[in-house]
């Protein structure tokens, strides 16, 4: 459980920094294909924010810091409640809204949400430090 957990908190993390990244305007190619979005400032800086959050988290997890279990949980809650914060800014009709950002938000949704539930369970609370 502590291998899965340090996986999926790290990933979580590179997709908020790419999230940040195209929300700066930034255009990131691919092999089949180009990746942009809308320039949306507060959505940089909250993606970029919880990006930030997951890495120090994905970093104590993977290094068994005794803060890592601690840290996780609370960086998973900050970055779904930026997620949130963003599908009401969008219906609210604060932002361009894209397809692809608000498949993004919904997946985002599930995998914080599962990521927390593995945090929480009793394995991941005996293997990873407290």
């Amino acid at each position: 459980m502590a291998r899965l957990l340090r996986v999926l908190i790290a990933a979580e993390s590179a997709t908020f920094f790419i999230g940040a990244v195209l929300h700066a305007g930034v255009q990131v190619p691919l092999g089949f294909a180009v990746l942009a979005e809308p320039r949306i400032v507060p959505a940089t800086i909250v993606e970029a924010s919880a990006g930030c959050a997951l890495a120090v988290a994905a970093f104590g997890l993977f290094t068994r810091r005794p803060w890592a279990w601690s840290v996780t949980v609370a960086a998973q809650i900050v970055a779904l409640a930026g997620v949130f914060l963003g599908m009401a800014a969008l219906a609210a009709g604060r932002g361009p809204q894209t397809m692809s950002n608000d498949v993004y938000h919904r997946v985002m949704v599930c995998t914080l949400l599962a990521g927390l539930a593995i945090s929480m369970s009793r394995r991941s609370r005996v293997e990873v430090p407290q």
